[in-house]
């Protein structure tokens, strides 16, 4: 004889034929070098969800509590192992100072960009399904190329197979170039080949709203010209507790859309800022990365 719970169920069941769909849990991220969250927020307007997210910056890592309260934020690539779990991607910009231009150009060798080894022990010991990086061109030809080609061997002596390519956030609706490569590694399987796939065809390209017709403005590009502004916020003039006087500097010293005298704090988000991913080309990507969970 049928229990009665059973029965309770089976008379719910015929007064609600159609039950409300249980919703699949976001695929996870977990973000290495994190910044200021560009990574994170494009891949978040994708469909994902940030586990966690690792910055040794201070002031960086107070944006990010503050726009990621749902994510664990810690402090350092080469501490922090015991305290991650396995997410489903990572994703991170290894530092670059070693490897760009406007360095001495030390490589893999060097401290700071170094921390890719740091960061491949995390991905070796997790083992997400997918990896996303992120560096400056000048990583394909740091130390004669060969650094590059530590990257991707070290890369598939873990375990991952996939595709690189320079993507240009100006081909994505934000004003500035700002060429980028990125690598996108899946774990035992080549990730979607619409990575390889232009972002738009030719002409057809996004453009931010309002954008001006003419060359943006090389903002994020230092050492091109006297009146660059400097990435490393090096030209940037910090005061601290100055805001009172932003009004009257405004009137005489605006200089490119950023004005000469910001404070600390200000300074510390401009520079964080500059080095960031674009959120843009970090959605394109997890994009195409998105349908593999469905």
């Amino acid at each position: 004889m049928p229990r009665a719970s059973h029965l309770r169920k089976d008379y719910m069941d015929a007064q609600n034929p159609n039950p409300p769909r249980t919703t699949k849990p976001k695929p996870t991220v977990g973000s290495l070098f994190a910044g200021i969250g560009g990574f994170d927020l494009g891949f978040e307007q994708a469909g994902f969800a940030t586990a966690w997210q690792v910055e040794i910056d201070d002031t960086n890592r107070a944006v990010l509590a503050d726009r990621f309260p749902h994510a664990k934020q810690l402090r350092d690539v080469r501490t922090c192992l015991p305290d991650l779990w396995r997410t489903d991607v990572i994703v991170g910009g290894f530092p670059c100072q070693d490897v760009s231009i406007a360095g001495k150009r030390r490589g893999l060798a060097g401290a700071r960009t170094g921390l890719f080894f740091d960061a491949l022990a995390i991905v070796s010991s997790l083992r997400p399904r997918w990896l996303v990086l992120e560096n400056v061109t000048g990583l394909l030809n740091s130390n004669d190329g060969k650094d590059f080609q530590t990257v991707v061997r070290s890369l598939a002596e873990c375990g991952y197979v996939g595709y690189w390519r320079v993507l240009d956030a100006s081909y994505f609706g934000v004003p500035t170039a700002r060429r980028r490569v990125f690598m996108v590694a899946g774990l035992g399987e080549q990730p979607p080949f619409g990575f390889m796939a232009d972002a738009g065809a030719m002409g057809h390209l996004p453009r931010a709203a309002g954008a001006v017709k003419e060359k943006p403005h090389h903002t994020l590009l230092a050492g091109i010209s006297v009146s660059g502004i400097d990435r490393g916020g090096s030209d940037i003039v910090a005061v601290a507790d100055c805001r009172h006087q932003m009004v009257e500097r405004q009137r005489a010293a605006a200089d490119h859309g950023l004005l000469l005298g910001l404070d600390e704090a200000d300074a510390a988000e401009a520079r964080a800022a500059g080095n960031a991913v674009c959120p843009q080309v970090a959605r394109w990507i997890a994009e195409k990365l998105i349908p593999t969970f469905r």
